[in-house]
């Protein structure tokens, strides 16, 4: 499979080529990961100017330039795709999520087959972006959204609100294909500091991506 890859915010697309490392390698060489950067230089997040000195995010919290995301995305599918799947971490998850709901709306990725989205919240509509509205979907309205496989990860360790929002994503996806899986890493993509938190990753993982290939045939 290939895999589009979208970093968090305040880290760079070699940062999140480091965090998935391990998941990477144990995935093996049957998959493909492209990592891209955002176009919006940001301040750099904790622990990211020991890696890099360029830091980046997607969303720039402005109408006028988040209006133009979905449609760089398209243009990066269209030149670098096509992709069967996308994995993202926080604001990176919550653009592959944006991406999700776009293409299960109108096809603009060539139908991405599944996602894994680490800590991740829920994406703004990007049909209201486009009519100069920012919302962000709700499943207490907008019901369930995603039907291909999703995975998503998070640390138990986080704070009240901070799951709702995370449960509040899980939510936009169809539950019958969705993975769940809680670490105890905080916010982070486990990896090499806990074996139990790679495991149970890589087991919601290898369940979606068998979710994926079981649509295909």
């Amino acid at each position: 499979m290939r895999w589009l890859c979208l970093h968090g915010r305040g880290t760079s697309a070699q940062i999140f080529e480091m965090q998935t490392a391990r998941i990477r390698e144990a995935l093996g060489r049957d998959h493909e990961f492209v990592f891209v950067n955002g176009t919006i230089p940001t301040d750099p997040d904790v622990g990211a100017e020991a890696i890099t000195d360029e830091f980046f995010g997607y969303v720039a919290h402005n109408v006028e330039q988040d209006q133009e995301l979905c449609d760089n995305m398209i243009e990066f599918v269209e030149s670098q795709g096509p992709f069967d799947g996308i994995m993202g971490f926080s604001e990176g998850g919550t653009v592959a999520a944006m991406m999700l709901v776009e293409d299960a709306r109108h096809g603009s990725f060539g139908g991405l087959k599944c996602a894994v989205l680490f800590c991740a919240a829920p994406p703004f509509d990007p049909d209201l972006v486009r009519a100069g509205a920012i919302k962000y979907a709700d499943p207490d309205t907008d019901g369930v959204l995603l039907a291909i496989p999703t995975a998503h990860i998070w640390s138990q360790t986080s704070g009240v609100d901070e799951t709702k929002v995370h449960q509040a994503l899980s939510r936009l996806c169809d539950e019958k294909v969705r993975e769940i899986f809680l670490h105890d890493l905080g916010h982070d993509v486990p990896g090499s500091k806990s074996e139990m938190g790679l495991a149970g990753t890589l087991r919601a993982i290898e369940h979606v991506i068998e979710n994926a290939m079981d649509n295909i045939r």
